[in-house]
């Protein structure tokens, strides 16, 4: 056992020997594995620590003889590292168990005690990049704002058409329905009991508009162009996580203002247009993906809504002047849009700050 403790010392000595030294001057220095950059940290050093630094990076280092006439150094006699692959970056050290490591030469100031070491500063980083640390005494409720407490994002949407239409005294022979066109604005806030950043409160604004187009048994064409908005509440929850991607789960109440403006012409040219319009409540439900970019709190989001539409009449101020309508005031001088739901697609962009 004496003789093996003997051979320890011999060897860690040797190691000693071969060795110059540097001293950490950033608050907290890591030690790596390897010479690259995504090399694991082995473990960190303090600023003022003295480590071992490989003594191939010195000339006329602490073991060389100086064999010049004058015998002065200068600041050039440190080595060029450039040539050295991976080198140029990294000095060689050895960790706690006596193997080789690696730190970044950024970080250490080597100890030639001649003129060289005025070559390099003892704090060369104003700020230091690894001062973690946060002056004191700290603001009153620090931090002011948490990250994340708000989101605002602005969507476009495409989805079919509501399938209801004005009640014509003629039979349809030809009709013709586009999809819904719009976008949507949301802002909220994250609940105030919410550790978890999940939950978020607001409000949502939307718009859509479409148009249908009829062909009548005698004729005539109609046209009717629809457009909507709405204005609600909304809460939503963020059931899933992962590194860059969230899904999110959304309910809201929307009170819209449904307008639809109808055209008719006969086949001798007369013509006439009426407004319908009503307001109504529909419940909303989404489901999206919250996707995060290299720009710090801009996300894409993308994802699926359905609206519930309750049964309502859009009715009309104005009396009509032709006989292409039903008698006025009558009940079925409306738009009747029954229950119904409706799906759309949307994409668009989300800043969370």
């Amino acid at each position: 056992m004496n003789n093996f403790l003997k051979i320890f010392l011999l060897f860690i000595t040797i190691d000693c020997v071969n060795a110059g030294y540097g001293i950490i001057t950033t608050l907290e220095a890591p030690i790596v594995r390897d010479v690259t950059i995504d090399a694991p940290t082995i473990l960190t050093a303090r600023k003022g620590d003295k480590i071992y630094i490989h003594d191939k990076y010195f000339i006329n280092g602490p073991l060389d003889v100086v064999y010049r006439e004058n015998d002065q150094q200068t600041s050039d006699d440190l080595k060029d590292l450039e040539t050295e692959e991976g080198y140029e970056k990294f000095y060689e050290t050895i960790d706690k168990n006596g193997q080789t490591a690696y730190i970044s030469r950024y970080y250490v100031k080597l100890i030639t005690a001649d003129i060289r070491e005025f070559s390099q500063a003892v704090t060369p980083f104003r700020p230091d990049p690894n001062d973690y640390r946060i002056s004191e005494p700290l603001p009153e409720n620090y931090p002011i704002v948490s990250p994340n407490n708000y989101r605002a994002k602005l969507s476009f949407f495409v989805g079919p058409d509501l399938k209801s239409n004005y009640n014509y005294d003629s039979v349809l022979s030809e009709e013709d329905f586009t999809n819904r066109y719009g976008f949507d604005i949301s802002y909220g806030r994250k609940a105030a009991w919410d550790d978890e950043n999940r939950f978020y409160f607001g409000g949502i604004l939307q718009a859509w508009t479409s148009q249908a187009r009829f062909t009548l048994f005698d004729d005539r064409k109609a046209t009717e162009n629809r457009s909507q908005v709405g204005i609600g509440p909304y809460v939503s929850y963020d059931p899933w996580r992962f590194q860059n991607v969230r899904l999110t789960l959304q309910g809201s109440i929307m009170l819209n203002l449904t307008r639809n403006l109808i055209k008719q012409q006969d086949t001798i040219g007369s013509d006439e247009e009426r407004l319908f319009k009503g307001i109504s409540l529909s419940p909303r439900l989404s489901s999206f993906f919250q996707m995060k970019t290299e720009t710090l709190g801009v996300d894409i989001v993308g994802g699926m809504d359905i609206q519930f539409y309750l049964p309502q009449n859009l009715t009309s101020s104005t009396q009509p002047q032709t006989a292409f309508w039903n008698e006025y005031g009558s009940n079925q001088d409306s738009v009747y849009i029954p229950f119904t739901a409706h799906w759309s697609l949307f994409v668009g962009v989300q800043t969370n700050y």
